[in-house]
């Protein structure tokens, strides 16, 4: 059982404490490397990951059946229609940066953003209806409010039962309750990123999290592999569109449209720590997060970590980390991070003195040789994502029902190789000047030898000869991940380690069974949404709909709300047992 706050505080921080951590944030580096030690000091090992990340292989004869995960269903959730929330925003609304003398910014931020259609009620429907048989607890993050008569209390949907009700299974966790102690100086914030870069301190029992706004809905069963698995990890979705942000992020770039700005400035951070490449947005529908990695993501960029904390609104300082969009980053990164510390630092460095003497060198050229006479034969390397469903059933686990068109897994090596060829590779350009020659270094050290110098610069410097020398790597086996391993029988403490970083940083890539719909109108939900979800054969495993209405009209915001119900009700219409009405 977890222990929530009783109460909440008796009034809001002073002001004077938003320029104080402000300050204080300018003090801290950009982002900050963490010893893959350290990040799995608290993962633990059961005994099958050696034969699973070694080499794909899971015996349920040796290992048992794996047991189900348990996942909680995280919201964030205004509810914009309640006076006393306008009335508690409306003073930090007229001292933000963003207001203008016309109020044009005042005037229109807030309709759609936090408009309630009463979507909360029929998400946690859905929930229960397709995910109830791996849904661990549902929290319902929410703003804390200035009553009437001058008390804080917090915001909780009218229909939702009392506490005592309906016990631990539901808990509705004002900022107050869970944004860090600094973070927590600077509330309230009506910034969704802003609450989203805490949502790792929610409290629970369990370190999974399907976090969801209140306009998301599941369309169809699901299994828990549809969210993550323990062999697989986190799934993860993409766009198409692909971010790489070389230089600093410009006034104009804080201007463009919609969550731009977030992306390109998260897609600069992220380049500066793990090196320049093209990364995909994410989907915009419910995000598989690991707390504890989540919160490594964003304590490994300490400076716009805790400069997020103090934007009250959206776009008050232009940028900010996009937490969904570094966290799946960050966990790709860190899986490739790994393998890589793992070849050169540890399975090369047979002395462990911290360089690569020509006889190691030697034995990298020749793995290396190995690997390149497999480029180019697809069938080669058995490609694990296509055998997901198989290899969860086998461990007795059930296989995904609505995420089933799997791309990528990390268990095939990093994202990073899917979609390249490496069918040359020159350890004198990619690794160091003169690896490939023992003259170099026969009468004294050279310090481009020394394997911190060539780790961080296949990891970040040239990011590509990394990927590709770990594709090579792995095509010296059908399978597994074991040609980058320590070696077993020399190195079991490191081998342990870098064990626990690929069950930490695993993941799924797939193409999402969703449906993504911006709403502007009755007509256009009735035509779009109600008539193409009569047929079940074009029900969406996801949903969400984003609210785009842009009409004042009384009679049409009347129709468009008497629709949106209807929709609601025809897929969603058993109410769950935590409404009270």
């Amino acid at each position: 059982m977890v222990a929530i706050a009783e109460s909440i505080r008796s009034a809001f921080p002073e002001p004077s404490n938003f320029g104080k951590l402000d300050r204080l944030a300018d003090e801290l580096p950009d982002f900050v490397h963490i010893p893959l030690h350290m990040a799995v000091e608290d993962e633990t090992l059961d005994d099958w990951e050696e034969d699973w990340f070694a080499h794909a292989q899971y015996d349920a004869t040796t290992h048992g059946k794996l047991k189900e995960p348990k996942i909680d269903f995280v919201y964030t959730w205004v509810n914009g229609s309640d006076p006393r929330f306008t009335a508690t925003m409306r003073p930090y609304e007229l001292n933000s940066s963003l207001n203008d003398e016309a109020g044009e910014w005042i005037a229109s931020h807030g309709v759609n953003r936090y408009r309630d259609w009463d979507e909360l009620r029929y998400s946690i429907r859905s929930v229960e209806k397709h995910a109830s048989s791996f849904r661990n607890n549902i929290q319902i993050l929410v703003n804390a409010i200035e009553d009437f008569d001058g008390k804080i209390s917090k915001q909780r949907p009218l229909w939702l039962k009392e506490d005592a009700a309906i016990g631990e299974e539901l808990q509705v966790l004002s900022q107050e309750e869970f944004f860090g102690e600094d973070e927590a100086k600077c509330l309230p914030t009506f910034n969704s990123l802003t609450i989203e870069n805490q949502i790792h301190n929610t409290p629970s029992d369990t370190d999974r999290i399907f976090a969801m706004s209140d306009d998301m809905f599941l369309g169809k069963p699901h299994a828990a592999s549809d969210i993550y698995s323990p062999l697989f990890g986190t799934v993860m979705g993409f766009k198409p569109n692909s971010y790489n942000t070389i230089v600093p992020p410009s006034e104009k770039d804080a201007l463009r449209f919609g969550e731009k700005p977030y992306l390109i400035y998260t897609s600069w951070m992220l380049n500066r720590r793990f090196g320049t490449r093209k990364r995909k947005g994410q989907v915009h529908f419910g995000h598989s997060l690991s707390r504890s990695v989540y919160k490594e993501a964003m304590e490994a960029f300490p400076r716009p970590a805790l400069k997020s904390a103090c934007q009250k609104f959206r776009g008050e300082t232009g940028f900010q980390l996009y937490s969904w969009y570094n966290a799946f980053h960050y966990t790709i990164e860190r899986h490739r991070e790994a393998l890589l510390w793992s070849y050169i630092m540890i399975r090369s460095d047979v002395n462990r003195d911290g360089y690569l003497s020509w006889q190691e060198r030697q034995a990298i050229i020749s793995d290396l040789e190995e690997g390149l006479a497999n480029e180019g034969r697809n069938s080669f390397r058995k490609r694990m994502y296509y055998y997901v469903a198989k290899s969860l059933e086998d461990a007795g686990l059930e296989a995904p029902k609505v995420n089933v068109e799997t791309t990528w897994t990390s268990l095939d090596g990093p994202a990073t190789i899917a979609n390249i060829d490496c069918f040359e590779f020159n350890v004198n350009e990619c690794l160091a000047p003169g690896f490939s020659s023992p003259s170099w270094d026969d009468r004294s050290e050279n310090p481009v030898f020394s394997t911190a110098a060539i780790f961080d610069r296949v990891a970040r410097q040239d990011p590509q000869c990394g990927d590709c020398l770990t594709k090579l790597l792995l095509n010296r086996v059908e399978q597994g991940l074991s040609p980058l391993l320590p070696h077993q029988d020399k190195d079991a403490e490191h081998r342990e380690t870098v064990l626990k970083a690929l069950k930490r940083y695993s993941y799924v890539v797939v193409e999402p069974d969703a449906l993504f719909t911006m709403v502007t109108d009755a007509e256009q939900v009735q035509v779009r949404l109600i008539d193409r979800l009569a047929d079940p054969d074009k029900h969406a495993g996801q949903l969400c709909l984003n609210d785009d209405v842009t009409t004042d009209n009384e009679t049409e915001l009347l129709a468009l709300r008497e629709t949106i119900s209807r929709l609601f009700n025809e897929h969603w219409g058993t109410p769950s047992r935590f409404e009270a009405w």
